[in-house]
């Protein structure tokens, strides 16, 4: 009897060694396992910081399909347009001083181009821009519109040739002066030294359904020998002024100036639709964009530039291609353009074409 108990008793505590010896492993199992999960965690995050490019949150850059462009929408979606009514321009007195770093740049810009006028050479003049200052959303209490009240400050284009067309140049620091200045982190926010040359970015349909596209002169301060969208003005700070009440300039009286200095023809500004505006990170260029449809024929707007026109300058020759879905896919997914130009070719056709064009265009930059 006293042998069976002892063989219980025996069996009894190995059992119960077991069973603490199981809990005791599994405790400490968990306990590493969760440390093991949170170093993991940490390493993986630290990786990706090390490897991941800074100042650059490419999910809010205007994307469709596999392909980004280098973008930032501020407002709209080219399905919605403003109203004349509901875009409010005004001029701030303030002043933004560029850096000192910038503003030595912008000195040595003066300087060569007083050379080259000196020495009877093709020289750059400092005409007048805007910058923005501020801007504010609106909406109409009604049906919710949208709206914007920009607030305007003069500029020149010595400081956009300082500092617009040389976001890549490397600074003492080591920085280009698109990574020490731009605020990539809250691209919503304006930097108004950079905020230069605030413009209009229009595409122009004709009455034969063909848009019209631009190639730039190859001496262009910028993106010279480019193609482009059929219009880009910047906003001229004498001749773009409202005609009566705030002394802020008209953006569709810049786009009407531009089309007859351009490409030879006025534009009623009834027929000019601004569907959003937003930032080409490329330049830091702050841009309105939108379309025009214009009773003339690519021919007839062929024979009217073969007249003159004030502005013919800027463009070495104009472009058409017929408006249609295939086209507009082509030009956005292949053509060398700028970013603004493809935003202003895709809000043009999601504005005409609907959301049946987004569906294709995804499917096309996927494959």
């Amino acid at each position: 009897m006293g042998t069976v108990e002892g063989i219980i008793n025996a069996i009894g505590s190995e059992v119960f060694s077991a069973l603490v010896g199981a809990i005791v492993g599994l405790v400490i199992s968990v306990i590493f396992d969760d440390s093991l999960r949170a170093l993991k965690k940490k390493i993986k995050r630290k990786y990706k910081r090390m490897f991941s490019v800074k100042n650059e949150p490419k999910s809010d850059y205007f994307s469709f399909g596999n392909t980004k462009l280098n973008f930032f929408v501020v407002e709209g979606d080219g399905q919605s347009e403003f109203s004349p009514d509901n875009v409010e321009c005004k001029v701030t007195n303030e002043t933004f001083a560029l850096p000192e770093e910038l503003a030595v740049l912008k000195q040595e810009i003066e300087e060569d181009e007083d050379k080259k006028k000196a020495n009877g050479l093709p020289s750059k003049w400092n005409g007048p821009l805007y910058g923005v200052a501020r801007y504010r959303q609106t909406r109409t209490e009604d049906m919710e519109e949208m709206g914007v009240v920009f607030s305007f400050y003069q500029t020149d284009y010595f400081t956009f040739a300082a500092t617009n067309l040389q976001l890549d140049r490397k600074l003492d620091s080591g920085q280009t002066i698109g990574e020490k200045y731009i605020p990539h982190e809250s691209l919503e926010d304006v930097q108004p030294f950079l905020a230069n040359g605030f413009g209009i970015v229009l595409v122009v349909i004709t009455a034969d359904e063909n848009i019209i596209l631009t190639q730039r002169i190859k001496s262009s301060g910028a993106r010279g020998g480019e193609m482009d969208v059929s219009l880009v003005e910047g906003v001229h700070p004498s001749m773009d002024k409202q005609k009566s009440g705030n002394k802020g300039p008209n953006l569709y009286e810049t786009a009407s100036r531009g089309a007859e200095e351009e490409l030879g023809f006025s534009i009623d500004k009834s027929d000019i639709h601004f569907l959003g505006y937003g930032i080409d990170l490329d330049f830091y260029q702050w841009n309105m964009i939108g379309y025009a449809r214009v009773p003339e024929t690519a021919q007839q707007i062929k024979d009217i530039r073969s007249r003159g026109a004030s502005g013919k300058w800027e463009n070495s020759s104009l472009l058409f291609k017929n408006f249609n879905v295939e086209n507009m896919t082509e030009l956005i997914m292949n053509e060398e353009m700028w970013s603004t130009a493809k935003v202003a070719l895709y809000w043009t056709a999601i504005g005409e074409f609907g959301k049946k064009f987004d569906k294709k265009l995804s499917q096309l930059s996927r494959k």
